[in-house]
């Protein structure tokens, strides 16, 4: 079963219409070379060779065509945990280290959301789909692994914009000391969508269970 889109579910900012050279390569292409450059920034050592890996992840983001402002604020939590990350290695082991460390971080991260940001909901699911299809030979259902997989994949960006509007918009009522004030929204907000994609999903008739054998059943 294919699942082209799902209501109450929007997109990180971008992802929903794709576009750049990066969206045209197939989704199978992209996510093996995230896989590859996983393994091999972290075989660098040269930090000349690091910085110019990285300098093609930013390029990467770039290619999105998402708006810079957009981006920044997508990147604003990680910026914050490179950060720390920074200036505890720095200050454990060395600052070359800690410089090391954050660029391969970074590095990885912008590589993940150029390719989240480029792939539609549908081309994951397929890609996912056809990576699990063999653990059908062990009672499993590929098709519900996938389907879980790609939605975590894209309702991870969704949450976290949610959750800056909803910041705002408490920010905007004076209330941007109360933690309860946005926790409460943004979870109430987020099990409506999951209903909303529940009731989606169940109406398009997916098949929760393996198949059964047709050889058995006779």
């Amino acid at each position: 079963m294919r699942v082209t889109g799902t209501p109450g579910l929007v997109p990180a900012a971008g992802a929903g219409s794709p576009s750049g050279p990066l969206a045209a390569i197939p989704a199978g292409y992209k996510f093996g070379f995230l896989f590859v450059a996983g393994i091999g920034v972290y075989l660098l050592s040269d930090l000349v060779a690091q910085i110019v890996v990285f300098a093609v992840a930013v390029l990467a983001v770039l290619l999105t065509r998402v708006p810079v402002i957009s981006l920044l604020r997508m990147t604003t939590g990680l910026l914050i945990i490179v950060g720390v990350v920074f200036v505890t290695t720095g200050l454990k082991t060395s600052w070359a280290a800690a410089t090391t460390a954050c660029l391969r971080l970074l590095t990885l991260c912008l590589f993940a959301y150029a390719i989240s940001l480029t792939t539609r909901f549908s081309e994951m699911l397929a890609l996912f789909e056809a990576a699990l299809r063999p653990t059908r030979r062990l009672g499993l259902n590929p098709e519900q692994m996938s389907l879980a997989l790609a939605m975590t994949v894209r309702f991870i960006p969704e949450i976290r914009n949610r959750y800056l509007e909803i910041r705002e918009a408490q920010f905007a009522r004076g209330l941007q000391n109360s933690p309860v004030a946005v926790i409460v929204p943004l979870i109430v907000r987020t099990l409506e969508a999951a209903q909303e994609i529940s009731a989606a999903i169940d109406a398009r008739c997916y098949d929760s269970e393996p198949p059964t054998d047709r050889r058995a059943v006779r």
